[in-house]
């Protein structure tokens, strides 16, 4: 049994209201971390009973939930604070300090009632925040009132409500796999039936550099305009990115349900802390969101029922999937393997490194030739995945 958290935003109508108790739970977190810091404290248990008694002086018109919720949140940035530290990513002589407004606060305190959130400040004294319920949010809400989700402990900025909505799904134990090799340009898999596959991400490439550009150019405007056209545009290629790798992601679990197959990812983690050089950088950090793109197949594979694993990348594109020797290029994105003769594509062979990684029971003799050769030999099918023509591409099946 596995439990599959999903957050979905909601927008309410504000008031002054909310707004002041977002305002003062922002003083309750700088609060508690000023106090931490002050007195060495790390541990949310230790620090709760060191400022209970200043905390309810402080703010006698709040429940005591509101100190167990900011001492939470105040523990939490420090701690991912001293781990940027110790990885010289953070400056140690500049704490953190909560700037934006937002509240984080558990089923004591916040109470989920399909089209409104009520939040309880004192015994007998609350507010309402009326939600305003689309289509996406409607289905999820259903699910909740029939009782196949439950709810989370709700976060509330100054523009949305964030429901998390947990789900317990039982993973199926797959007799087959799939391994997928994360691109810039694409996404290449590999299955244990055998299955090949590539589904295309050079879209991504160009919507960043089309932004890119454009942001380039409103750059030379002076003026107040200049901030509010950066902020457009900037908010346009947020939304096209995101709608593009949900594509993706939908389609690559599909595909996975069809094989019955359980996924498996590299672990790409702190993949982009390293430098690397400013063009490279520029291209990680700018249309290469990999990890969002892993965090949208893995909650919904699982929430197909799917399991997903995560195996370490080093050397799955240098090493021979059959005897371990390091592979030297040959022609355009295809290794060679000096000592046993293998060739393939490189992405081709990284999955097969994944795969065998993992233990799954595929013999790598299955795949002992080029990408293109094996689409001289096999049938082909192309699947549209996009209105704009991104394709599920070169799929091969014996």
């Amino acid at each position: 049994m596995s439990e599959v958290v999903l957050s979905v935003p909601f927008r309410y109508e504000a008031s002054e209201d909310a707004r002041k108790i977002l305002e003062d739970f922002r003083d309750m977190v700088n609060f508690c971390i000023r106090r931490a810091l002050e007195t060495g404290v790390t541990s949310f248990a230790r620090l709760r009973n060191l400022i209970y008694e200043e905390f309810r002086a402080k703010w006698p018109n709040y429940t005591s939930h509101y100190c167990h919720s900011a001492v939470r949140v105040a523990t939490s940035m420090l701690k991912a604070w001293r781990n940027r530290c110790r990885r010289g990513q953070a400056d140690p002589d500049r704490p953190p300090r909560a700037r934006k407004l937002f509240m984080r606060l558990d089923d004591h305190v916040a109470k989920f009632k399909g089209d409104k959130v009520v939040i309880t400040t004192a015994p007998r004294r609350y507010i309402e925040l009326r939600l305003m319920v689309g289509g996406y949010q409607r289905k999820f809400i259903e699910a909740w009132e029939r009782g196949e989700l439950k709810i989370g402990e709700i976060i509330v900025n100054e523009r949305y409500v964030l429901a998390p909505f947990r789900k317990t799904v039982d993973l199926a134990k797959p007799d087959e796999w799939i391994a997928l090799d994360m691109n810039e340009t694409n996404v290449t898999g590999v299955s244990t039936n055998p299955d090949i596959l590539r589904w295309n991400l050079s879209e991504l490439r160009r919507i960043y550099w089309t932004y890119h550009e454009i942001r380039r150019r409103i750059q030379a405007i002076k003026g107040p305009r200049r901030a509010r056209l950066l902020e457009k545009y900037s908010r346009r290629l947020r939304n096209r990115t995101k709608d593009l790798l949900h594509k993706v992601s939908k389609v690559i679990v599909e595909t996975a349900e069809e094989l019955k197959t359980g996924v498996i990812m590299e672990d790409l983690r702190g993949i982009k802390r390293k430098n690397r050089g400013k063009s490279l950088n520029r291209r990680l950090h700018g249309f290469w969101p990999v990890r969002r793109l892993q965090s949208y197949i893995e909650y919904k594979a699982k929430l197909a029922g799917l399991p997903v694993s995560y195996v370490n990348p080093k050397g799955t594109s240098t090493r021979c999937p059959i005897c371990g020797s390091r592979l030297v290029p040959n022609r355009h994105r295809e290794l060679r393997c000096p000592r046993c003769g293998l060739k393939g594509d490189r992405d081709v062979i990284a999955c097969l490194n994944l795969l065998r990684m993992w233990g799954a029971p595929v013999p790598p003799e299955r795949f002992p030739m080029t990408l293109k050769e094996r689409e001289e030999l096999l049938p082909q099918t192309h699947l549209d995945t996009t209105p704009n023509g991104m394709k599920q591409q070169e799929r091969t099946v014996n």
